[in-house]
């Protein structure tokens, strides 16, 4: 009897072993599977987010394709075949992906969780009473100049950028009304108040704009405005902060001024059909002061939740300040929403003339 026994606890430990190499085994085979952005952007998910979620986790991290172009979010929720478990958006994309149905609902305590966001309204988008998407990181249009082009008092406002007598050169500005705001900074420009920006005068604005349109060099794309920059073909205009900060690190003479920003937050999001059990606790994991610092130091872009700001480095500027948030706009996703297709047009239609 007592060799029994014996043999018996033996087996059953061998057993448990077994099943928890098999347990372990198959964590170590599970992925997450994320959208890819492009750039530098992976890159500093990558460096603050991924290594470290790995190596916490044991569980793989797979960059899939961008999740920008609703066409692709259509077909995969209409074939059942959803490529991500998180996916990166901004409120106006998220807005569709809510009325489609394509998107889940996240925890509605996990914004306010480690001491809370920064205060912008609008910044944790609801629908429905429901929050779907995680802010992390705070995109900002700002003023943007070439330091080495303009001696003494430097562009500070938008209507610096429109005084072309002080500051002479061309300028530079996105030509995608909907999202990089060169609308709102014209009517900044001409003496709007950052509260009373929406509804946009499309009319004021397309008018003030008429004002320095033969200066004006149009970019498509991020890449496009970091090349007019690096090689001067224009000397001030509306920057992306991160892009800016990006040619700074690279030892640039480009500047920023953070007076007057159109912000707007980067968001992660469930897709409908992925793990979202397994994008819930990735989301979790990142909303995490440390975590989104390091990320804001890698990117340039300022963090969503305040904690993080005490943890930045302080050679470092950021558009963002949360405890000074006057004269910040916050692009107004609701207003695009309703007003995008016939603003879009009429904006192309002036653009033509």
């Amino acid at each position: 009897m007592n060799n029994i026994g014996t043999i018996s606890k033996t087996s059953i430990g061998a057993i448990v072993a077994t099943l928890l190499l098999h347990v372990s085994h198959a964590q170590s085979q599970e992925t997450l599977t994320i959208s890819a952005s492009g750039g530098s952007y992976d890159a500093c998910v990558k460096e603050a987010y991924l290594d470290a979620w790995e190596k916490e986790t044991g569980i793989k991290v797979v960059v899939g394709g961008g999740a920008w172009d609703l066409g692709v979010w259509r077909a995969q929720q209409e074939t059942g075949k959803t490529e991500w478990d998180v996916a990166t958006s901004d409120p106006g994309q998220l807005r569709q992906l809510v009325q489609n149905g394509w998107v889940m609902p996240i925890d509605p305590e996990l914004p306010n969780r480690n001491g809370g966001l920064v205060d912008f309204p609008g910044l944790v988008p609801k629908f429905d009473g429901k929050i779907y998407a995680l802010p992390t990181e705070i995109f900002s249009t700002v003023v943007t100049y070439n330091s080495k082009a303009f001696k003494g008092d430097k562009p500070k406002t938008w209507a610096d950028v429109f005084n072309t007598e002080k500051y002479p050169g061309k300028r530079l500005f996105s030509n995608v009304p909907v999202d990089f705001g060169v609308l709102e900074v014209a009517l900044l420009a001409d003496g709007v108040a950052p509260e009373n920006i929406y509804p946009l005068d499309v009319d004021r604005a397309l008018k003030k704009l008429d004002s320095i349109k033969s200066d004006i060099l149009w970019y498509d794309f991020g890449t496009q405005q970091v090349a007019l920059l690096q090689q001067g073909d224009a000397v001030i205009g509306a920057g992306w902060d991160g892009r800016v900060k990006a040619l700074q690190r690279d030892g640039g003479t480009i500047e920023f001024s953070t007076e007057q920003a159109i912000v707007k937050p980067d968001l992660w999001i469930l897709p409908k059909g992925g793990n979202s059990e397994l994008g819930a606790r990735f989301l979790a994991f990142i909303d995490n002061p440390e975590r989104q610092a390091k990320f804001a130091t890698c990117i340039g872009y300022a963090p969503a939740l305040r904690k993080a700001y005490d943890l930045l480095p302080a050679n470092q500027k950021f558009t963002v300040d949360p405890n000074n948030l006057k004269g910040v706009v916050v692009w107004n996703d609701e207003y695009w929403a309703k007003n995008a297709r016939e603003v879009t047009a009429r904006f192309n239609e002036w653009l033509t003339k």
